[in-house]
């Protein structure tokens, strides 16, 4: 009996460390309306841009996968403007975390929107979290990384449900 409840005990420790809590979401929220609020929608391109520049910096390949949007022209109207979008889909996201069965269907539309673009793989969600995780706390004056990888892990499996 007692190795049953240390089985359980470690089992729920360690899915804790993947579950984004209340606690987790509550600390999400709060800083993400630090970022992201309207009252500072003046930088918002700039740090949609400082994430996808260090996904760039990182991972040079990545910056193929957004052609279309000229990646390689990260000061074009049409690459701030795909950035943002990004940014704001993961705004929606984390603003839905609170009620799962409209985040589930958020982030399975995402996903199949990921999915019909070629070259897009769920590795690159981690890629992405990197990059939110260098930039975030030089816009956030107490920024939590572990709520922050709790909630985003959450956030990019659902997207990336499906890909290769």
């Amino acid at each position: 009996m007692l190795a049953l409840f240390v089985v359980l005990a470690f089992t729920s420790g360690a899915l804790a460390d993947q579950c984004c809590s209340t606690e987790d979401r509550r600390e999400v929220r709060r800083l993400w309306q630090e970022i992201w609020s309207a009252e500072y929608s003046g930088r918002r391109v700039a740090v949609a841009q400082a994430v996808f520049t260090e996904l760039f910096d990182k991972v040079p390949g990545a910056v193929d996968l957004f052609s279309r949007v000229k990646g390689t022209e990260i000061e074009s109207p049409e690459f701030k403007a795909h950035c943002v979008r990004v940014v704001n889909g993961l705004d929606t996201s984390i603003n839905l975390l609170d009620d799962p069965a409209s985040l589930d269907e958020q982030l399975a539309h995402l996903s199949q929107q990921h999915q019909k673009r070629d070259g897009v793989k769920a590795e690159y969600f981690q890629d992405m979290a990197r990059a939110f995780l260098k930039v975030l706390p030089q816009v956030s004056g107490c920024f939590n990384p572990d709520a922050f990888n709790r909630c985003f892990s959450r956030i990019s499996q659902g997207i990336s449900a499906g890909l290769p």
